[in-house]
């Protein structure tokens, strides 16, 4: 009987017992935290390889059969590699987002699955159950992204190095409600502000956003007015559509015009070659040893797509395109766009006194969006004035290597969106989001994270 009453080594068997039970809380933690870190890297694949689907489809569109390659070389790259017989990559292009059953086309969703090793329950699996169906367990994630809603950027200088790139200069500002401007150049000195500048105005929510920095030398450390955020991240082009690198391939001898035995001018109605159609103008002339960039003077030009091969010069009360006249609430008329395109010599509405641009509003048009065009190895300087106050300019300007400088005589740019190479500004420019006016139709977009 004292041998029942003993209560010596109890606490032995009670500290093996508890060792026991923490030594298989620690395992489970251990294998817990893994497969939790497991799961952010798993969801870092989906997101990248999301977007990596979404990008290609915002460029070359849904029917683009790099789609999946885009998605696999991203997972891949994130640690899930599809061709490893255990991983899972599923692409979905055009998916159906939930809850609300939202159909998304612009979306590409990627479901990944991958097996992780486990420790604590591979041992015990093995030991008290003689198997291994712990050994692994399936970690997966999923990611959507696309670009469904449009950019609230009014302006993009695109330099990617140079200094000055945007140059508010003299009586130099911008008022763009509720836009941001991006300056892409890497440069410590990118934006230049003088100290006589204007205070440009983005609100409500605008901001200028600068890859580089602002140039603190001189008179260029001035305030800009706008929020500004400095050593950005990069951001590119948000035109949703791939532009033809050389336009002049659609010329041919049936619609190329040479203007110079008439003086290089185009004026009053030109019926222009159709909505979509090209026709193609230049001025042979040679004066003082440049070639000769065609005059509109007074001209109104119907629907089309328009390619100056030798630039243009734009003059007196001109209009491209057809509209429907508003000044507050502008659309281009179906059918109605027309696109100048430039693909050599240099652009200048320098003297136009009232200047209106009606650009397609047509996703299934190559130049959807854009009013002006002027081909990425054509760096020729453009000079813009939008005119007086009675001007209506619904479209984009797309000149990524040009150094535009930039005037304003009333205000009148109702609605235009500028991806230029860079800026020089003197004077007020009121700029309006061209998407915010035309959200369905609108090409440019930003990719994003959806779910």
């Amino acid at each position: 009987m004292r041998i029942l009453r003993d209560e010596k080594g109890q606490v032995l068997v009670m500290t093996a017992f508890s060792m026991a039970c923490l030594l298989g809380a620690l395992g489970l933690a251990v294998d817990v935290g893994v497969l939790f870190n497991a799961r952010r890297q798993m969801q870092t694949a989906a997101d990248a390889a999301a977007l990596a689907g979404a990008t290609e489809v915002f460029y070359n569109g849904t029917g683009s059969t790099s789609v999946n390659s885009k998605v696999y070389a991203a997972a891949k790259a994130n640690g899930v590699d599809q061709a490893v017989s255990a991983n899972n990559v599923l692409v979905t292009v055009g998916p159906t987002l939930s809850p609300g059953n939202v159909s998304c086309p612009t979306c590409v969703k990627v479901q990944l699955s991958k097996p992780n090793p486990t420790f604590f329950m591979h041992t015990m699996s093995s030991f008290f159950f003689g198997n291994h169906s712990f050994d692994n367990v399936n970690v997966s994630a999923m990611g959507v992204a696309g670009a469904p809603g449009y950019s609230h950027t009014c302006m993009y200088v695109m330099d990617p190095t140079g200094n000055d790139t945007l140059d508010i200069h003299g009586a130099g500002k911008i008022n763009a409600s509720g836009c941001d401007v991006y300056v892409n150049s890497s440069s410590q000195n990118a934006l230049c502000v003088t100290g006589s500048a204007g205070k440009s105005d983005l609100s409500p929510g605008g901001e200028i956003v600068v890859h580089g920095g602002q140039d603190s030398s001189g008179n260029c450390k001035g305030d800009p007015g706008a929020p500004t955020t400095l050593n950005s991240g990069v951001q590119s082009s948000p035109y949703a559509k791939t532009l033809p690198i050389d336009p002049t391939t659609n010329c041919n001898a049936g619609n190329t015009i040479d203007l110079a035995a008439s003086g290089g001018t185009l004026s009053g109605t030109v019926a222009g070659p159709g909505y979509g159609n090209y026709v193609c103008y230049k001025d042979s002339a040679i004066t003082k040893g440049k070639i000769t960039p065609v005059t509109l003077s007074n001209a109104t030009l119907k629907a089309g797509n328009y390619i100056f091969e030798t630039g243009v010069t734009i003059t007196g009360a001109t209009t491209i395109g057809e509209g429907n006249g508003s000044i507050s609430n502008p659309a281009t008329n179906t059918n109605g766009g027309a696109t100048v395109i430039v693909t050599g010599g240099t652009y200048d509405s320098g003297t136009a006194t009232t200047f209106s641009d009606w650009a397609p509003a047509d996703p299934n048009n190559i130049y959807d969006g854009l009013a002006i065009y002027q081909v990425a190895s054509d760096s020729n300087p453009m000079t813009l004035q939008f005119g007086s106050g009675s001007s209506i300019f619904d479209g984009a300007v797309y000149a990524p290597s040009a150094q535009v400088t930039l005037h304003d005589q009333g205000g009148a740019v109702n609605a235009t969106q500028l991806i230029v190479g860079s800026i020089y500004l003197n004077g007020t420019v009121n700029l309006q989001n061209y998407s915010a006016l035309n959200p369905t139709t609108s090409p440019f977009r930003v990719i994003t994270l959806v779910q």
